[in-house]
Formats: C-alpha cells, sequence, structure tokens
C-alpha cells in the first residue's frame, strides 16, 4: 500500500452518530472490559470473561473499522484472555488518544 492508498485519519460518522457509538463504548467497556491498556499507537481492551463480551468486542469492533478505517482492528485469542485491539498508523496517535480518553469519560 502506497500512502496515497492508505484510509484518511478521520471518522466519518455524522455527529448525532457520533455521540451514540461514543455511548455504544463506554457501555462495552463498562460491562465487558476488565482492563484499558494505552499505548501510543494502540490500545488493548482485555475483555471479561464471557461469550457475549466476545460477541460484543467483534461486532462493536467491526462497526469501528467502517467508520474509522484507519484503525487495524484485531482480536488476540489468548490461552486465558481475549483482547480487542485497535491500532492507529503513524500520524493519527491524537485521533487514538481522544478515543481512549473517550473510553474512560
Amino acid at each position: 500500500m502506497t500512502p496515497d492508498d492508505a484510509a484518511p485519519l478521520a471518522c466519518t460518522l455524522e455527529a448525532g452518530s457520533l455521540e451514540e457509538r461514543a455511548g455504544e463504548w463506554r457501555a462495552f467497556v463498562a460491562s465487558s472490559v476488565a482492563s484499558v491498556e494505552p499505548s501510543a499507537a494502540s490500545v488493548r481492551l482485555v475483555l471479561a470473561e464471557s461469550e457475549s463480551a466476545l460477541v460484543a468486542a467483534a461486532e462493536l469492533g467491526q462497526r469501528e473499522k467502517r467508520c474509522c478505517a484507519f484503525f487495524d482492528v484485531s482480536i488476540e485469542l489468548g490461552g486465558d484472555t481475549r483482547t480487542l485491539v485497535l491500532t492507529v498508523p503513524d500520524g493519527a496517535e491524537e485521533a487514538l488518544a481522544t478515543f481512549v480518553a473517550l473510553l474512560r469519560s
């Protein structure tokens, strides 16, 4: 992929939808996330030990990828943990920091 092919560093949700999505993320963190582990270029959301947490992570992560195409969204399956990971490319660290702050608000 060349720099010209890279996804734009912007969210495509409109203001009303953005506020609704923020509420979904807050509810997801409150109900399904055991810990939030941010770094400069990624945030790892360690999931609660339930099937519903895993399903919610997959659904919300996929919808986030649709509106914020620059996010790399993945789920890591460990022996004892399941983690939703959102990573951003160089230049999008501020967007990630804003997202992490939203998760914690």
